[in-house]
């Protein structure tokens, strides 16, 4: 069985997910620990990438629906986790970052979506192109695979190429971090406001030529995946585009 099987665990229409731990990525971004209210645990399998959509009754006259991207990740048995940055003037990422507490519950339907690695189809590099809070479904795909690259159903290799605006930004840092260095893996961070280069950072927004650095020759090689503001997004499909790689090895979501 591959690791990116169809999930087998499927709860359907609205769950009550119940908040048990609540970690303060940043200054302006929050990551929910969640389990099932009624049952415990986590009772619906996902694949790494996928969201969850919420409903949220309580915010304004009218329900307003929301979806966030699981920055936990399968091989995590006993919750589902997203990782929310404020919005300036976002009505639920603010609500979410002020008002949820722990034993808070929330409801949400999914897991949803094809912004997925997929055995068989894509090739055996997957490089990631991420700004901001784009990067959690790519910290969900490399805590996923990390320690299965090169088995059936994982990348051989992985790179991430994402962008901050400064180390303060960077969000679930405490789960990337054990994975810089691993075999397989490589991981760029960039801070377009902040110089830190001598720490091993990289510095400005990302370009063309970090583009190229990051991808190192392996336009032909590589299935990529890019998520964030659309301006990156833009930039990364232009680039590979111009380098000639296939349309079926560019897969882009939008958190716009």
């Amino acid at each position: 069985m591959s690791l990116a099987a169809a999930p087998k665990r499927v709860k359907r229409g609205w769950m009550n997910l119940r908040v048990e731990r609540i970690v303060h990525e940043t200054h302006d971004s929050d990551t929910f620990y969640l389990v099932d209210a009624d049952e415990g645990g986590r009772v619906f399998d996902y694949i790494a990438g996928q969201y969850l959509t919420f409903r949220f009754d309580d915010v304004e006259a009218k329900p307003l629906v929301r979806s966030y991207t699981m920055s936990s990740s399968p091989c995590q048995a006993d919750f589902a986790a997203v990782t929310v940055k404020r919005v300036e003037g976002g009505k639920i990422s603010n609500w979410l970052c002020d008002q949820v507490k722990v034993g808070s519950v929330l409801r949400a339907r999914g897991p949803i979506g094809k912004f997925v690695y997929e055995p068989g189809i894509d090739r055996g590099h997957l490089i990631m192109v991420a700004g901001g809070s784009g990067v959690t479904p790519f910290v969900s795909i490399l805590r996923e695979y990390a320690s299965h690259l090169g088995q059936a159903g994982a990348p051989q290799r992985m790179t991430l190429l994402v962008s901050h605006r400064s180390s303060q930004d960077i969000l679930c840092g405490a789960d990337l971090q054990p994975l810089i260095g691993q075999p397989g893996i490589a991981i760029h961070t960039t801070l377009s406001r902040e110089n830190l280069e001598a720490a091993g950072y990289w510095y400005g927004r990302i370009s063309d030529q970090k583009l190229a650095a990051a991808i190192n020759g392996a336009y032909q090689t590589a299935t990529f995946m890019t998520c964030g503001p659309q301006a990156i997004m833009d930039q990364t499909v232009a680039h590979l585009r111009q380098a000639g790689v296939e349309e079926a090895h560019i897969k882009t979501e939008s958190f716009e």
